[in-house]
């Protein structure tokens, strides 16, 4: 009788089944979003401090540090070596200059894929054969590309003991193969790979001495996923409280003791235009406005601000690409497409911020296939590069160049880009011809990762 009894309170005939114990909170539905890393942290922590004699494991860092994008000596590099940079080309012919031109004491970790391994050796022990280089070889079917910035930033714990850097990846990552990166990585080294609840790509945030720039775009863009997810993180209703929790969360993912700063334009940036255009009596189409952001006029602000250190005032000091002053050198009229004034809105958003703003030259130009009959418009820029800025092995700029072949023109742009560091005291180093790269809307920042500064 007494199991009748309780059969019919757990299967009650009349058609209803209810659970007279209620499920615990932390019997979430698998199918609802991972928790934030915040929240992971604090649930491993309470389960181990209920364990006597064992001690508490933290998987992020406790007092995260993001190393920066210009200030430290260079020690260690990440570079993507994909199957394509093998052989003779030009993506090979750019890397082994870089390898060339970088300082033999810092360190190379290359991520390659396993049919260019034997290629790539030899191009890094001809080019610097007494510096100290991994090579992570990869799977030859994973489509990785050559843009090693983007899919991560690197953060160091300055509490751990022994020391700890990892890789802290994006909620999500739109290019697949580079989403592996981390974990090649990771599983190579002693870095460490960590998932953070933020949007991001790396090559839309700088990092300075004291501050971080990040560009606009991604604040709008972390809200908008975060809302989706508001009953799990926790964010607050009002859209004043909502930004400022996102800033926040920022500062506590990358580097708590920096201040955050976001760049961009208060215009709205054109989407990507195609249209018809007559070329040698022939039908052709252009592409213009490629790879603009939401409020930003290329949707990377490493492509288009250079960061440069303090200026005599103590401000810090930016370079911000200016179009009509590559037009100036270049002695031609401006095009609309070059967005000129989406630039030199920047330029005042980031005075009004308090940093010192000086303008160089962002050349517009264009590529053509024939084959397709289109012509593609593109920045070519210089203040996508490399910079060391350190007290001991002194003030060094890596720039991509521009002026070769069909491109010999911007010659002129390089040369006064090249004058425009060295009258900031840096030493200039001039990298071979980036068009190829720049067509693919990137440049030398964006083919490395920092993964080290001394």
């Amino acid at each position: 009788m007494l199991t009748a009894l309780r059969l019919a309170r757990g299967f009650a005939m009349d058609g209803l089944r209810i659970n007279e114990v209620r499920p615990p909170p932390t019997l979430a539905p698998r199918h609802l979003p991972r928790l934030d890393a915040e929240t992971l942290g604090r649930a491993a922590i309470a389960r181990a401090a209920l364990q006597a004699g064992v001690d508490v494991v933290r998987p992020s860092p406790e007092k995260p540090r993001i190393v920066s994008s210009a200030h430290g000596a260079l020690r260690h590099l990440l570079l993507c070596y994909p199957s394509y940079a093998g052989g003779d080309d030009v993506y090979r012919d750019v890397f082994v200059d870089l390898f060339r031109q970088l300082p033999r004491d810092v360190e190379l970790t290359v991520v390659a894929h396993a049919s260019v391994v034997e290629d790539l050796r030899q191009a890094v022990e001809a080019a610097r054969s007494q510096a100290k280089t991994t090579v992570v070889e990869a799977p030859d079917y994973l489509g990785y590309t050559v843009w090693a910035e983007d899919p991560y930033v690197v953060v160091d714990d300055v509490e751990s003991d022994p020391p700890r850097s990892f890789l802290v990846e994006p909620f999500t990552f739109p290019r697949a193969g580079d989403s592996i990166l981390a974990e090649l990585v990771a599983e190579a080294s002693a870095i460490q790979s960590i998932q953070s609840p933020l949007y991001f790509q790396g090559g839309n945030i700088l990092i300075a001495d004291d501050l971080v720039l990040i560009g606009v775009d991604y604040l709008y863009e972390t809200l908008e996923t975060l809302t989706r997810y508001q009953p799990v993180l926790g964010l607050p209703d009002e859209p004043g409280q909502a930004r400022e929790f996102v800033i926040d969360l920022f500062r506590k993912t990358f580097d708590p003791e920096r201040a955050f700063f976001f760049v961009g334009t208060r215009l709205r940036a054109p989407d990507v235009e195609t249209r018809p255009v007559t070329i040698d009596g022939e039908e052709w189409t252009e592409v213009i406005y490629a790879g603009t952001g939401l409020q930003q006029p290329i949707f990377h602000i490493d492509m288009f601000v250079s960061l440069t250190g303090r200026g005599e005032s103590g401000s810090y000091r930016v370079l911000v690409g200016s179009p009509a002053e590559a037009d100036r050198i270049l002695r031609r009229p401006t095009l609309p497409h070059a967005m000129s004034e989406l630039f030199d809105d920047v330029a005042r958003q980031m005075e009004a911020q308090g940093f010192e703003v000086l303008r160089n030259p962002l050349p517009l130009t264009y590529v053509d296939d024939e084959a397709a009959r289109e012509r593609f418009w593109y920045f070519a820029t210089s203040n996508n590069c490399l910079v060391q800025i350190d007290e001991t092995e002194g003030d060094h700029v890596w720039l991509p160049t521009y002026g070769h072949g069909a491109w010999s023109d911007l010659a002129a742009t390089d040369d006064a880009n090249r004058q425009m560091w060295e009258e900031l005291g840096f030493t200039v180093h001039q990298l071979a011809d980036f068009n190829v790269f720049a067509q693919n809307l990137g440049s030398v920042h964006c083919i490395k990762k920092y993964l080290a500064r001394e």
